[in-house]
């Protein structure tokens, strides 16, 4: 990752039935504190002409870009998250990275068996992510190593590895329970820490998407950045400097060195 951090955040959202295919999703990428770029990502597939038509539009309004599942999932999710080893950050991470799988399996190795492994691209060259649950609270998610990682010659001839990258993961709702021994949703983290945009009401799930609805998505996504930035306060005044925040997993850091 650069000098000056590199963030990505998103937030989806899915239908209201059991299979909670996944509709759209907004992002942020911010460099260090500045917002370097927002969207959508939309599933062309489920939406009405009229509904994509919305999206559209509000996106112009908001000087917002507009892409499909698969366009996120290259451009912003590996190119930024993957080779510019930006920080990955989600509320619920796990389930937002489940509803962006093409396909998924049992994940391997001593590490995270007994998880899931996720295919989010038909490219061969980009790994999948792996996520292991050890609690209600707390997830190990990781990127797997890539197949036919390319070195240079000079590093082949003496044998040198490259390390893979397994990626710098941070779910919110993980981070704060670490930071607080507490249990939050997105509503009760942001009232919590005082964040400047709380979690909005809504009646419009699983309804045509308008444009209130937009910006209620919108909003979650801010707030998450909002309450992640505010546990990064409390991150330092902990006075934490051996472990890095996408290795906090618990109140006595019981799983930081697995990575490592």
């Amino acid at each position: 990752m650069s000098k000056k951090r590199r963030d990505n955040e998103f937030e989806r959202e899915t239908t209201t039935d059991a299979a909670q295919t996944l509709k759209f999703g907004v992002y942020q990428v911010r460099k260090g504190l500045e917002l370097w770029e927002a969207g959508y990502f939309v599933n062309s597939d489920i939406l009405t002409d009229r509904e994509l038509s919305v999206i559209r539009s509000n996106a112009a309004e908001n000087n917002y870009c507009c892409m499909t599942i698969a366009e996120f999932v290259e451009n912003v999710f590996f190119r930024i998250g993957y080779d510019l080893r930006a920080t990955i950050i989600g509320f619920n991470l796990p389930f937002d990275i489940s509803r962006l799988a093409l396909r998924h399996g049992n994940s391997r190795g001593r590490v995270m068996k007994g998880g899931f492994s996720f295919q989010l691209s038909p490219h061969r060259y980009r790994p999948n992510i792996q996520i292991k649950h050890l609690s209600s609270r707390v997830s190990l998610i990781r990127f797997t190593s890539r197949p036919g990682q390319i070195v240079g010659r000079g590093m082949r001839k003496r044998k040198i590895r490259i390390a893979p990258r397994s990626g710098h993961f941070v779910d919110v709702k993980t981070f704060a329970a670490a930071l607080t021994s507490r249990s939050f949703n997105l509503a009760g983290l942001a009232d919590f820490l005082h964040t400047d945009h709380r979690k909005l009401e809504t009646d419009e799930h699983g309804k045509s998407i308008t444009d209130n609805y937009l910006a209620y998505a919108r909003n979650d996504v801010q707030a998450t950045w909002e309450c992640h930035s505010k546990l990064l306060e409390k991150y330092s005044e902990h006075g934490f400097t051996q472990t890095a925040p996408h290795r906090i997993f618990s109140e006595a850091s019981h799983w930081q060195g697995l990575f490592q």
